[in-house]
């Protein structure tokens, strides 16, 4: 157990930690002001008192906005999670209530997940007239790691190997299947989707799912077939709006497809090859394990993947 030194903490504002963590996340002094509901130069002031805690400059002001530096970004996770955890505690007692109480979540989502679990959730905090804002963040896996440590993000949903020790993963979505989609008016729908078909067809590649693109064209070569690109994009939210233009075909997860063709009258078929089962997991870091907004955060998310 950590032994507490009482007497030196007790000469120490928890304000100037609160103050840290909202200049981090605004790189603002006005922005964070605003945030706390303190004045400008009351948050100047703060930030003065700050450097003289840790002896350094903590932010450098640039034309992008207050900069931390590497002291500050050192710093940053360990004040974000020690404030959680007093935050965690503290509202241990009351339920979150999605209808009265403000939060705002930054998530990591696989773009094309947002077109299935993104709508059912903003419809029912909609439908609750909720003050929880949802802001999506761009999925990068090699960098969802530090976002969490640093504090930039409350929730990634994708597909992870393998976590740190202090990262929470739970399945949402275990093998997931997928689905061709395609716009009817420029194929017969009625038409069986063989393998030769498939491959004789014009793709749409995904770029940022490089690993089920792979996969798709090994099992086609298995068969001694090979695809034709027409047009590669990294971003998987537009592809069904392409596809309204183009004559086509795209290979995405079957819930993702089915909500894009109820949406924009598009069709689907079974892929006609064999392709590797991937479990979609959310992730976070443990010091919001016992907050209630996460925890409801999480279980509506849970839920809506299981409707789906």
């Amino acid at each position: 157990m950590t032994i507490i030194d009482h007497t030196h903490l007790a000469r120490l504002d928890l304000n100037l930690l609160v103050a840290f963590d909202a200049l981090l996340t605004e790189r603002h002094v006005t922005r964070a002001a605003a945030r706390l509901g303190l004045s400008q130069s009351a948050m100047s002031h703060n930030l003065a008192r700050l450097r003289d805690l840790f002896g350094d400059e903590l932010f450098v002001r640039t034309e992008g906005g207050m900069q931390p530096t590497p002291r500050a970004q050192e710093l940053s996770a360990q004040v974000h999670n020690a404030l959680a955890g007093i935050q965690a505690t503290l509202q241990a007692s009351a339920p979150f209530d999605p209808a009265r109480d403000e939060r705002h979540f930054r998530i990591a989502v696989y773009d094309d997940m947002e077109i299935a679990l993104l709508p059912p959730l903003l419809a029912h905090l909609d439908a609750l007239g909720s003050k929880v804002r949802i802001e999506i963040r761009p999925f990068v896996p090699a960098e969802v790691p530090d976002m969490l440590d640093a504090a930039e993000l409350d929730l990634a949903i994708g597909v992870f190997s393998e976590g740190r020790t202090h990262h929470k993963r739970r399945v949402i979505c275990t093998g997931d299947t997928y689905l061709c989609l395609f716009d009817p008016r420029g194929h017969e729908p009625s038409a069986p989707m063989t393998a030769e078909r498939y491959a004789d067809l014009p793709h749409v590649r995904i770029s940022s799912r490089a690993a089920l693109e792979d996969g798709i064209d090994a099992a086609l070569a298995k068969q001694r077939l090979k695809r034709r690109i027409a047009l590669s994009t990294p971003h998987a939210v537009g592809v069904p709006y392409l596809l309204r233009r183009l004559h086509a075909v795209a290979t995405l997860r079957r819930s993702v497809a089915l909500a894009a063709a109820e949406t924009l009258g598009l069709s689907t078929a079974d892929v006609p090859i064999t392709l590797p089962k991937t479990a979609i997991s959310m992730v976070w870091h443990a010091s919001y394990d016992h907050d209630p907004a996460h925890q409801w955060l999480h279980e509506e998310i849970l839920r809506i993947a299981r409707e789906l």
